[in-house]
């Protein structure tokens, strides 16, 4: 069998791949693109025409929109660089302790929990009537605060749960790579004086700052895609206080309305800015000079 005979049976055997991979990405998210530009909405008769960018308009003039933009520059803004700063201290504070391995196993649970579960579960922790948390609250004559009945309250909520969720993967991605830092560097640093404090500052920390800035492209990346602890505990609520913005197009396209349209621009926008938002961090972050995918300028 000569090799023309053999890349056509390659070619062959990971076609079926290739269709099912067009199929069920490629077509769905070329629709998407198309119905963004039409009034197509599944609850009404006569819909599906071409309105050109009358969807991107409105979303300008939506205050709802607005708000869902709001609360996820706020989950960006917050909860974003307090997971970071708590799963790099967690990470750096349990090595060398006594229980060192149990105590990683426990910090990891929260980042197992399913999500639906965990949703439930702080639901019934915010509780107004018999919540845990109001309760504990009571000790200190703090009187029972309605958690996600007013704006503020619930998102605060959501930001706990968030970091609560997020906190342990960081944790996780940090303390592996302190365990992969070249021990002759650290060897050396000990040698010339430096330990504790001064050691983590000004040898461990530099020598992580890649790994840490691709961790915090991956949680931005994901917060920007927040959707299911919201789905669980707020929906959204009290009005649109907690809701983001992959939820708002849920709700737009799939619960309170079929419009689809509508919900496909929404959709088209979060994908424009979380592209945005990744390659300006990558750029103010030299995130491939980090990671030697690129060559330093002179």
């Amino acid at each position: 069998m000569n090799r023309k005979d053999q890349r056509k049976i390659a070619l062959m055997l990971v076609l079926p791949a290739i269709i099912l991979f067009l199929i069920m990405t490629i077509y769905p998210f070329a629709y998407m693109i198309y119905t963004s530009f039409t009034n197509l909405d599944l609850s009404k008769t006569g819909t599906g025409k071409f309105i050109g960018v009358g969807n991107y308009i409105e979303i300008f003039q939506d205050p709802l929109a607005r708000s869902s933009i709001g609360f996820t520059v706020m989950l960006v803004l917050i909860a974003v660089p307090t997971e970071m700063l708590l799963g790099l201290g967690l990470s750096y504070l349990i090595r060398g302790l006594s229980g060192e391995k149990i105590m990683r196993s426990l910090l990891l649970i929260p980042m197992m929990v399913p999500a639906a579960v965990g949703g439930f579960g702080w639901k019934m922790l915010y509780n107004f009537m018999f919540g845990p948390i109001n309760y504990f609250l009571s000790f200190f004559g703090i009187q029972p605060i309605t958690w996600f009945g007013k704006a503020n309250y619930a998102q605060s909520a959501i930001l706990i749960i968030d970091i609560w969720q997020w906190t342990p993967f960081v944790f996780l991605i940090m303390y592996a790579a302190l365990q992969a830092l070249p021990r002759d560097i650290i060897d050396a640093g000990k040698v010339d004086g430096a330990n504790g404090w001064k050691l983590f500052l000004h040898i461990e920390l530099p020598l992580l700052k890649p790994i840490l800035y691709v961790t915090l492209l991956l949680r931005v990346i994901d917060v920007l895609k927040t959707f299911d602890i919201i789905y669980m505990t707020t929906y959204g609520g009290p009005g649109s206080a907690t809701s983001t913005w992959s939820f708002y197009a849920y709700k737009v396209g799939v619960s309170y309305g079929w419009n689809i349209g509508y919900g496909s621009a929404l959709s088209v926008i979060l994908l424009i800015v979380s592209i945005l938002l990744v390659n300006t961090l990558m750029k103010l972050l030299n995130i491939g000079k980090e990671l030697g995918l690129s060559k330093a300028e002179g």
